[in-house]
């Protein structure tokens, strides 16, 4: 399943299974699961592993080395998980030591045409990421979140588990799980209701009211937002708590 015009390095793992396309170069070092299909002028640099069932299209460098001034040629990774799609002329970069030494993309995600995935990111299952989105080192992407098109995101910053963020926007400061976020600066527009509801046993209706209720009371009400989380913790609620403690590290809600 190797096209003739295609290198792949003797030190590659590639799965009997996987198609590598025309002009693809794939690295000494690369791991090429199941049924992953290369479509053409594709590069897999070294240290890099796609998970099976993955589908990567036309001119998509994986791997590449990190856009970082600190980097020294350390050897670290880019993990890439099943069911993935990865569009045309995208670009995925490894991580590095200082970042924890790999960028994940977990499993079912799409990243669309002309995007750009920086060291150390972590992209969390089911994430979209539409055309031409441009996302900077360190940054992490929860849960079957969605970026729109063409919206860059500042280095470090996080954009919660079920939050769905506008196109064309820059996002320099963190969008909480389960809302939208526009404009510019970027500010914060309700809850995605669209997500929650397709997942129901996730969100059944008392936890969308509860999360609702929470949204209001800190973004809404003018309240200390510290002042708010303290009541949250202590509130009735304990499934909201314990949602953020499960997609947010253990906080609900950044500065």
């Amino acid at each position: 399943m190797v096209h003739p015009s295609a290198f792949v390095s003797p030190q590659a793992k590639v799965h009997e299974t996987a198609s590598i396309g025309p002009w693809c170069l794939v690295d000494a070092g690369a791991d090429i699961g199941e049924n992953v299909v290369l479509e053409s002028r594709v590069h897999v640099y070294g240290g890099v592993s796609v998970g099976k069932n993955t589908h990567v299209y036309d001119g998509a460098i994986l791997g590449a080395p990190p856009q970082d001034l600190k980097y020294a040629g350390e050897p670290t990774r880019l993990s890439i998980g099943e069911d993935c799609t990865i569009r045309e002329y995208c670009t995925l970069n490894r991580g590095t030591v200082q970042g924890g030494g790999c960028t994940r993309i977990a499993n079912k995600v799409l990243v669309m045409a002309y995007s750009h995935i920086a060291h150390d990111c972590d992209i969390r299952e089911g994430v979209v990421i539409a055309n031409g989105c441009q996302i900077g080192g360190h940054v992490r992407v929860g849960e079957y979140a969605t970026l729109g098109g063409v919206t860059g995101i500042q280095q470090r910053n996080q954009v919660g588990a079920y939050a769905f963020v506008g196109g064309t926007h820059k996002v320099d400061r963190d969008v909480p799980p389960c809302t939208k976020a526009y404009g510019s600066p970027i500010r914060y527009g309700g809850l995605n209701l669209h997500a929650l509801r397709l997942h129901p046993d996730l969100f059944p209706e008392e936890r969308v009211e509860a999360l609702s209720r929470a949204y209001r009371e800190l973004y809404r009400s003018g309240r200390p937002v510290s002042e708010v989380v303290e009541e949250l913790k202590k509130g009735p609620e304990p499934l909201f708590q314990a949602f953020f403690d499960e997609h947010w590290g253990g906080t609900l809600v950044r500065p």
